[in-house]
């Protein structure tokens, strides 16, 4: 957003600053000269300034309200949606699902942070920088340099509470073990949550103990900047009792104390602009992979790729070509699932780069079925999809025979185990493809239905010269297809 667009609630807010200044300074005036019986026409005169100093601050306070807010919620919506749309192209994370709830969690306060931009820092400051110029100014003819008093006090406002580090509590551990606490549910009512509660509890008080304090060194800091602003207001006030009179000095007087509540939401405009700016967007923090193109259907060059510090992958370099059948090969655990989340660009690699020519298709035995029924599943993922093709991609998987109008429940539970994995493997044969890659597309079938849905897969790829990359751990089913043996860094592998 161009920083003209805030130039409207710039005005409202310095004008009800100002407004509040003219109450403060009118009522005082009043006040004070209320005591030496002047004309009726003066007071008369001054109850009118009042009333309508007052008056003019309640509509400028709610004009500055209402369109502060309207730019605020404008702001926020286009910045949630451009970092939710960041987000979905990196998803899934590397780290998991429940890491994917922790991100959205924090570009949704990402968003609410950056939508202070306006209220809590620009407003402040401008507002506080402006109002210092013009009282500087009215105060100069009877002060004279000393005047200069009153913007240097402003200055080591902002200055020190800049130079000051923020300190915030470390919620990271916490959030680590409330993460691991969802993740091991299962698992911890079977063996008892008495343990990891109590681990758990620790983290928490912990952290909470640490955000006491530094919430009490934060307080501690405002009041100190309290009575420093206090201490120089008394000065400049002393100052004035030497030059001026009794009214004037009054005047000042309830001036000076709007003047104190402005100086006060500097320290905090400050530390948001400090949050502001350690804000790391999804594209500084995490990269969506980059698919570059290639002659050859499939191209890893010196791939390398890592979950955390160690590397499963170092200098993979993989060429398929057109309308090639390659089987990938690997023990349990190895990152034969990775190299398919890479080479579908939903993981970007840590080094190397990768290649690929024309459109693909996947299926993985963690692909969601959704509860609708299965023409439903098919036109999720192709909405010109005809029930003839449908029919045709579930018999080539074996799937003869279903009513494709019933619906499946919740992720396919009215399927079986292998019903569910050839259903999956049907809807990506449907995409029809320029690759098909097949992630352990024969675990869990008889060596019947494991034979009869590799030749098939087979013959429609030679059919429609489509390069199928065919990812498992039983290279025996495999017999007579090209290998490509994937090898790692893993121990376990």
């Amino acid at each position: 957003m161009k920083y003209k667009k805030y130039l409207p609630a710039v005005v409202a807010n310095v004008s009800a600053a100002l407004s509040e200044f003219l109450l403060m300074a009118s009522s005082a005036w009043l006040i004070a000269t209320a005591a030496l019986h002047p004309p009726l026409s003066a007071l008369s005169l001054g109850i009118t300034l009042v009333r309508t100093a007052g008056i003019s601050r309640a509509a400028l306070r709610y004009a500055d309200r209402f369109i502060s807010h309207k730019i605020i919620f404008d702001l926020l919506d286009k910045l949630r949606e451009d970092l939710f749309r960041r987000a979905a192209k990196i998803f899934p994370l590397k780290t998991g699902q429940s890491h994917e709830g922790e991100l959205l969690h924090t570009l949704t306060v990402a968003a609410d942070l950056l939508k202070d931009f306006l209220p809590r820092v620009i407003l402040p400051i401008t507002t506080a920088v402006l109002v210092v110029i013009l009282l500087t100014y009215l105060l100069f003819a009877p002060l004279k340099i000393f005047a200069l008093m009153l913007p240097t006090i402003l200055t080591v406002n902002v200055l020190i509470t800049a130079l000051i580090p923020i300190n915030r509590a470390d919620d990271s551990d916490y959030r680590g073990k409330i993460l691991d606490f969802g993740d091991g549910h299962d698992e911890l009512n079977i063996y008892g949550t008495t343990a990891a509660i109590n681990i758990l509890d620790k983290s928490a008080d912990k952290f909470t103990c640490d955000d006491l304090k530094n919430t009490a060194r934060q307080i501690n800091f405002d009041t100190m900047f309290k009575v420093i602003n206090a201490v120089g207001i008394f000065i400049l006030l002393l100052k004035l009792s030497a030059v001026v009179d009794r009214i004037t000095l009054t005047v000042w007087a309830l001036i000076f104390l709007a003047l104190l509540e402005l100086f006060g939401q500097i320290p905090t405009a400050i530390r948001t602009w400090k949050k502001i700016r350690a804000v790391n967007l999804v594209d500084e923090k995490f990269s969506s992979a980059q698919i570059l193109q290639t002659d050859n259907a499939v191209e890893l060059r010196s791939v390398g790729f890592a979950y955390a510090d160690d590397f499963i992958f170092s200098d993979l370099n993989l060429t398929i070509k057109h309308g090639e059948i390659l089987t990938i090969v690997g023990e349990s655990g190895c990152g034969k699932t990775t190299l398919l989340y890479l080479l579908m660009g939903m993981f970007a690699p840590n080094v190397g780069t990768i290649a690929i020519s024309g459109t693909v298709a996947a299926a993985t035995f963690n692909n969601v079925i959704f509860a609708s029924s299965i023409r439903d599943n098919f036109l999720m993922m192709r909405d010109d999809i005809t029930d003839e093709e449908i029919i045709s991609a579930m018999n080539l998987c074996g799937l003869n025979g279903f009513d494709i109008n019933v619906p499946l429940g919740e992720d396919g539970a009215n399927l079986s185990g292998g019903e569910r994995l050839r259903l999956q493997i049907a809807l990506a044969v449907a995409q029809d493809t320029d690759i098909l890659i097949l992630d352990e597309p024969t675990a869990g079938l008889d060596d019947s239905h494991a034979d009869k849905l590799i030749a098939n897969l087979i013959a429609c790829a030679e059919q429609k010269n489509r390069t199928l990359i065919i990812i498992t751990h039983d290279s025996n089913k495999f017999a007579g297809i090209g290998r490509f043996n994937l090898k790692t860094k893993l121990k376990e592998c």
